[in-house]
């Protein structure tokens, strides 16, 4: 059903699709390539079984990748470190991103209203929320519950830092998520803006005293202590912060949020540990967290917990969270070699925008090796070991390949058990003797024609997609042609253009909230070519589009004004008049923009394009002439317009009695000469026209126009442009002189006339 759906709309928007080379990732035979795709990574020890932090779907009991995620999609595990601080026998353990900022610790937050668990954790008694205890279980720690304890009966209760030996009180605080990490957070006022303003929350209020009984001093006598030397704060940090973003409260979350990324990202790009971290003093942020880490968990006050970077919803409907894996199987994207030739895949490629170029040399930078199969779902059945399923990103990072080939299976009804690896490896590799290969299901002259394919086809000349992909299936994609290709750069991609997601309204597109449309009621309602230039002029780059019904129907409108003008005006013009110089003048221009954003995928720009071009027609109709200018004009609009709008345009282009397809035409290339002279002058008709209308507002409607004029070439040029600016403002008469000439001169306007601006007198 959705195959053909699919299809439908493919055609109906006016997409060029070869459907003879169609595949599905669950056909037999694509499953075959995958087969010979893994077993070669696995020889070249790329893909290696480890013990590995997975985002796991606890309903389908498998490693949850990005395209079987509802959403979350590019969401991560990432490791909190636990700081193990001493309570009455027992332990507190307050997970963080930051181990550095222990030293700076001055109390633990929880949440009064929650009930915590006391649970026996790899021998030692931990209090953490419920939510961890799955958690914990799933990452390799023996947990068992022992009992319950509220958050309220730990408040003023005191506990020891293991690093710094320091006592620090538990306090109440609104903002502990239960659901992230131990539900315990150690409390940093002088780097983490939301433990500076909870802690100037409490100040503010007597339920410390009411509720707990404690008293407020307690509290006043807290001091941040900072840790961290970074340019640019001059106060402590997190206080800076507060101030900056105009928090007044725990509850101005989004400005909290703003002002703590600020921190951090500040602190970790160019922040220095100074005395007040001991033998840790002098070091990087950026580069401290590690040795950190080792060092506690050494001493065993440290320990962790896996978390992800976001919500992931799995397709199920279930919320995922961080299993540790053993022997699974991963792609061992932390490979130096294997990052070396990625890295050297992006530096050959291009960009579309180019910024996104930081963002791939950044990811392989910090990729980690990647769960790479799962134990339900469809897809190929990794050939070593068919208990596991390759998941839905890994085995779509070379199909491409596959598209050149698959013509001929679809064609010739190539069975499985005929595509051996030996068929791939002369294919995608020239490796073999094809007589040799040849076998029943495929012959030698068959073999020969596929390898001629892909030879032809291959590498990709460009690849498009959504902004959310760069971190997984474009990066992905990028490590596994290197590894498939290693001494073939030429099979690689050659660009990525990168775009936003869609929206609709100013909102992100939801079937639960009603806001969407399906493609095809969009066509129905709107056409397909009102469809595709709205979407295409709502922005370029890596920005969201926002598809607007009222943007919609506006295009729709202005393609049927376009239809009219051709139609009325195609095939009409004579002569050539300074006026039609301009306009082929300006048509020069706009060929040279128009290229030049659509090679660089800027569709709002070259839209832009498209809009300046109509103006100048339709000035140039207004300016009353039809010469030759113009069937050229329209012509190099109607090319320019049509991969926006194909159906229309083909449309247009047979009313002009045009043969063949618009779409098939030459692009039109700017190699007429460009009069700059003429552009000027005309740009000086169009100013008047302005300072015209100001006079007129000014002095009422008058009867007879005087101009005078500086120059020789703008009296001649004014004079062919008298008739016109008679009829454009209704005047009886038009005069036009020069101003060193001038003989009726009432006012003295013509002393005053310069080049580009002539004296303007009515009377």
């Amino acid at each position: 059903f959705w195959q053909k759906r699919i299809e439908n709309d493919a055609n109906s928007l006016g997409l060029s699709v070869d459907w003879r080379r169609k595949f599905t990732t669950i056909d037999p035979t694509f499953n075959r390539f995958i087969e010979w795709q893994y077993n070669y990574l696995k020889r070249k020890g790329y893909v290696i079984q480890a013990t590995h932090p997975v985002v796991w779907c606890p309903h389908c009991n498998s490693p949850t990748g990005d395209h079987d995620r509802l959403t979350g999609e590019g969401e991560s595990p990432i490791e909190y470190i636990i700081i193990k601080f001493n309570f009455d026998g027992k332990i507190l353990p307050a997970a963080t991103l930051r181990p550095e900022t222990v030293f700076g610790v001055t109390n633990i937050w929880v949440r009064p209203d929650a009930e915590y668990v006391i649970a026996e954790v790899d021998k030692e008694e931990w209090i953490i929320a419920e939510s961890a205890i799955a958690k914990l279980k799933d990452q390799l720690h023996h947990v068992k519950e022992k009992g319950k304890i509220k958050g309220k009966d730990l408040i003023g209760k005191y506990v020891e830092n293991p690093v710094t030996k320091d006592k620090v009180i538990i306090l109440p605080a609104s903002f502990v998520d239960l659901n992230n990490a131990t539900g315990i957070v150690m409390s940093v006022p002088a780097h983490a803006p939301y433990d500076w303003i909870a802690l100037e929350d409490l100040k503010k209020t007597d339920a410390l005293h009411k509720e707990y009984g404690i008293n407020i001093k307690e509290i006043e006598k807290i001091k941040p202590i900072k840790l961290i030397d970074t340019p640019g704060f001059v106060d402590l940090p997190a206080k800076q912060m507060c101030s900056i973003f105009s928090v007044s409260s725990q509850l101005d979350k989004d400005q909290l949020d703003k002002a703590t990324n600020e921190v951090y990202k500040k602190e970790f790009h160019q922040g220095i540990l100074n005395a007040n971290t001991g033998k840790y003093a002098g070091m990087q942020v950026s580069k401290c967290k590690k040795e950190l880490a080792q060092d506690f968990k050494k001493q065993g006050i440290a320990s962790s917990i896996w978390e992800l970077t976001g919500k992931v919803v799995c397709r199920c409907t279930t919320e995922a969270h961080v299993k540790i894996l053993e022997n699974q199987w991963f792609l061992k994207f932390s490979d130096p070699e294997w990052k070396r030739l990625a890295r050297k895949c992006v530096d050959q490629m291009k960009f579309y925008p180019e910024e996104a170029r930081k963002q791939f040399e950044e990811i392989i930078d910090w990729l980690e090796d990647k769960a790479c199969a799962r134990k339900s779902g469809l897809g190929t059945r990794l050939p070593w070991d068919p208990e596991w399923i390759v998941e839905t990103l890994s085995d779509s990072v070379i199909y491409m390949a596959f598209y050149t080939i698959s013509k001929y299976i679809n064609e010739y009804n190539i069975e499985p058990h005929y595509l051996k690896e030996e068929v791939f490896d002369y294919i995608f590799w020239g490796k073999g003797d094809p007589k040799k290969i040849a076998n029943k299901g495929i012959s030698e002259e068959l073999l020969k024609k596929m390898r001629e394919e892909f030879d032809y086809w291959y590498g990709q000349d460009m690849r498009a997609s959504a902004k959310e992909l760069i971190p997984n299936h474009f990066t992905f994609s990028i490590f596994h042609h290197v590894a498939v290709w290693p001494n073939e750069p030429k099979r690689w991609p050659k660009a990525y253009t990168i775009n936003g997601m869609q929206q609709m309204n100013g909102q992100k597109m939801s079937k639960s909230k009603g806001n969407y449309i399906t493609i095809q009621e969009a066509i129905e309602k709107y056409s397909a070519d009102a469809m595709r230039i709205t979407l295409m002029d709502s922005t370029e780059g890596m920005d969201d589009p926002d598809w607007t019904e009222k943007a919609t129907i506006a295009w729709k409108n202005k393609l049927d004004s376009i239809y009219r003008l051709v139609k009325e005006n195609y095939g009409k013009g004579k002569g050539e008049s300074n006026l039609d110089k301009w306009l082929v003048s300006r048509m020069q221009e706009h060929i040279k923009a128009i290229t030049e954003h659509l090679e660089n995928v800027r569709t709002k720009s070259a839209v832009t394009v498209l809009h300046l071009m109509l103006n100048d027609i339709q000035w140039y109709l207004r300016r009353g002439k039809k010469g030759k200018a113009l069937d050229y004009s329209l012509e190099v609009f109607v090319k320019c317009l049509s991969p926006f709008t194909p159906f229309i345009c083909e449309e247009i282009w047979q009313e002009m009695g045009k043969k063949g397809f618009v779409s098939k035409s030459d692009w039109p290339k700017a190699d007429k000469e460009i009069n700059k002279e003429i552009l000027q002058l005309e740009e000086f008709v169009k100013k008047l026209c302005d300072d015209l209308n100001e006079v007129i507002k000014l002095a009422g409607k008058k009867d007879k126009l005087y101009l005078y004029v500086a120059s020789p070439k703008e009296f001649d040029y004014y004079k062919e442009a008298k008739e016109f600016l008679q009829k454009e403002f209704g005047f009886k008469q038009v005069n036009i002189e020069k101003a060193a000439e001038a003989k009726h001169d009432p006012e003295g306007k013509a002393k005053r006339a310069k080049f580009g601006k002539p004296g303007i007198y009515l009377e």
